[in-house]
């Protein structure tokens, strides 16, 4: 027989089943859905690395975008003038200059001979010049770094390709052919004069698994510079077929699709000069573009349409590229280069999450600190996790217009019980997606202990 004690102790345990039963089954709001960014690959990768697992994971806060140059309409004279001194002979020079090193692995004598050469190419131009150095656990080097100061000297644009090889050759498409682009349009550009800043920048440590950009860009995000666009080449000189002399490809990630744009604009403006049509191929990891992308910078990686068949072996050497090609590859990285370099930068949207908070629901608070509106604003929150990680809630909130310096909330509502993790996203057709999360614990619709994540 059970005692009174006993006979209440099981109804409070029923009344506490009812009531944790009822939140689990009251039902969340769904108003919009995600959407999903696919991408594709290449086979091109450093020689150690074979996989985006074992580069370095970056967690850092989100940066704002600079301002992007404005898109050209009409040809230039000046860039005119500028493509007709990218000629075979410049981008065969600087070639056979890089490949007479043999190969170039870094840490090596060799791959350090070549980098002497670079600089004091660099410094017989009049440009300012620097070594950055590395060490790494895997691998210590040196980047070689140009500049060519513009008017502005606050937004700063880089063409990047890497003078290292493989140990088991010298390298001339991979990456010959693109240091000899950086090369050539410092030796071009070196002698007019740009609105903004120009770097020409040649890494080490590529093979290894991107080490020496890794370094640069780290570098370059603690010191909050403003990279506006990154240009990296990185294999533009072999063709396998006739018709592949016409076609190239461009890797970008979503922030930096106006790149896109802005070359494929290039290429049909100068078309006369350069005659080749790129083909945008998404998101991928193997070269020195990547972690610009990691610590939030623009940047775009050109390659061949082809891929090479000597790639990392002995065979790749300068008889087996096509330098009509490599040079008019090179025209079209130059040309947009010098056009973004000159042109006015166009005031733009820039979104930010400054607060997420509790209470009754979840509100976010989105903010534009950017100098222009910024138009069909969508800002998403949801709420995942929750007692047996039951809880999954998204709310959309939409405005049509956010002004430069203005805000917008939004809120979501839900009833259930448990640890919650918040995530917020906010974008614009105009501005770069900004994203932020907190955790909470959430009790029936009250949300409390709301703590943003770094």
């Amino acid at each position: 027989m059970r005692s009174i004690t006993s006979r209440r102790n099981v109804i409070m345990k029923a009344i506490v089943v009812f009531i944790i039963t009822g939140l689990l089954t009251i039902p969340g709001y769904t108003l919009a859905g995600t959407s999903n960014i696919s991408s594709n690959g290449t086979p091109h990768h450093p020689a150690f690395v074979e996989s985006r697992d074992d580069l370095v994971n970056v967690q850092v806060a989100h940066r704002s975008s600079p301002s992007h140059p404005m898109a050209p309409n009409t040809a230039d004279v000046n860039i005119i003038e500028l493509l007709q001194q990218l000629n075979e002979p410049l981008i065969l020079g600087y070639l056979e200059n890089l490949t007479s090193f043999g190969p170039r692995e870094t840490g090596t004598p060799s791959c350090d001979q070549a980098a002497h050469y670079i600089f004091d190419t660099f410094q017989n131009m009049g440009l300012v010049v620097r070594y950055h150095n590395y060490t790494d656990a895997t691998v210590s080097g040196s980047n070689v770094e140009a500049t060519l100061y513009g008017n502005d000297t606050t937004n700063i644009f880089i063409i990047c390709g890497h003078y290292d090889s493989v140990a088991a050759g010298p390298g001339a498409d991979d990456d010959g052919s693109g240091v000899a682009a950086v090369l050539a349009a410092a030796e071009i550009m070196r002698n007019y004069d740009f609105d903004h800043t120009v770097r020409f920048v040649a890494f080490s440590g590529e093979e290894q698994g991107l080490i020496g950009s890794y370094h640069y860009v780290q570098d370059a995000y603690n010191s909050n510079e403003s990279i506006v666009a990154v240009l990296n080449a990185d294999m533009i000189g072999f063709t396998a077929t006739g018709s592949d002399g016409i076609v190239g490809k461009i890797f970008e990630n979503p922030a930096s699709e106006w790149i896109v744009s802005f070359t494929q604009d290039i290429s049909v403006i100068y078309s006369d000069y350069i005659g080749i049509q790129l083909f945008p191929q998404g998101e991928t990891w193997g070269s020195d573009h990547y972690y610009f992308w990691e610590y939030g910078y623009d940047a775009v990686f050109y390659h061949e349409y082809h891929f090479n068949d000597y790639y990392h072996s002995a065979n790749d050497t300068i008889d087996r590229m096509n330098i009509t090609y490599s040079t008019r590859f090179s025209r079209l990285i130059l040309a947009t280069l010098a056009q973004m370099a000159q042109q006015p930068v166009q005031q733009r949207p820039v979104l930010e999450i400054s607060s997420i908070s509790g209470g009754l629901g979840v509100t976010a608070q989105i903010n534009n600190i950017g100098d222009a509106n910024a138009s069909d604003v969508k800002a998403t929150i949801l709420i995942t996790g929750g007692l047996f990680n039951l809880i999954n809630v998204q709310s959309t909130s939409e405005q049509t217009v956010l002004n430069a310096q203005g805000s917008m909330q939004s809120k979501a509502m839900v009833f259930r019980l448990g640890k919650i993790l918040i995530t917020v996203a906010a974008d614009a057709s105009n501005a770069d997606q900004v994203t932020k999360q907190a955790t909470g614990f959430l009790l029936g619709p009250f949300v409390l202990e709301v703590v943003i994540a770094p």
